[in-house]
Order: C-alpha cells, then sequence, then structure tokens
C-alpha cells in the first residue's frame, strides 16, 4: 500500500545515512534513542516513524525532516554524505581542521 511504501522509502533514507556514516544498526539506534530492532524495522519499511523518533534522527543527525520525509528536496545532500565525498580531496592541514571543528561540535553537544 501508499503507507508502506513511504515507510520504505524513509527507511531505506535512513539506513543510507547510517552506511555512510559507518555505523552499526547498533551504535546508530544509541544516538537516536530506539532499539537496534525497531531501526531494523524502520530501515525495511516494516515500522513507521513516531514524531519524537523523527525529532531525534534529525536533531541527533543534523538533518532536515525534509530530507528524510521526501527524499532529495534540494541539491544538499546529507552531511555525513557530503564529508564522505569531499574528504578524499583534502590535504592532511585542511582534514585535521575539519577534524578538529567536528571534535568541537560534538564536545559542544555533550554539555
Amino acid at each position: 500500500m501508499f503507507t508502506e511504501s513511504i515507510q520504505y522509502e524513509i527507511g531505506q533514507r535512513i539506513k543510507k545515512i547510517r552506511l555512510a556514516q559507518g555505523a552499526t544498526q547498533a551504535q546508530f539506534s544509541e544516538k537516536v534513542y530506539i532499539t537496534p530492532n525497531f531501526l531494523s524495522e524502520i530501515e525495511n519499511g516494516k515500522k513507521g516513524l513516531s514524531c519524537e523518533t523523527l525529532y531525534n534522527i534529525c536533531e541527533t543527525q543534523s538533518l532536515s525532516s525534509d530530507y528524510l520525509l521526501f527524499g532529495d528536496t534540494s541539491d544538499e545532500k546529507p552531511p555525513a554524505e557530503y564529508i564522505m565525498e569531499i574528504a578524499p580531496n583534502l590535504s592532511l592541514k585542511e582534514l585535521s581542521v575539519v577534524i578538529t571543528y567536528l571534535d568541537a561540535l560534538k564536545k559542544m553537544k555533550e554539555l
């Protein structure tokens, strides 16, 4: 049905983001406050998202809900995918700056 198709598409976008990060289902699910089993069901289109789960995924992964719900609504890529795409073209010094910046952001979020 229509709803199952939407659930599957959303789940596949979440899976794509998780895989771009190199995260396991256990690692990713811990970050977004759900169980690995529930994440698996979401990724496979068997379960839908609550508003709270959608919010947690978007907030913790710095994603637009538009991207998760509707797919590529602009030319923007998910942040993790974009970083993976440009990283090979950066010098070691540039990569060091990016890593330092990302580490600082992570520490700020943990406060």
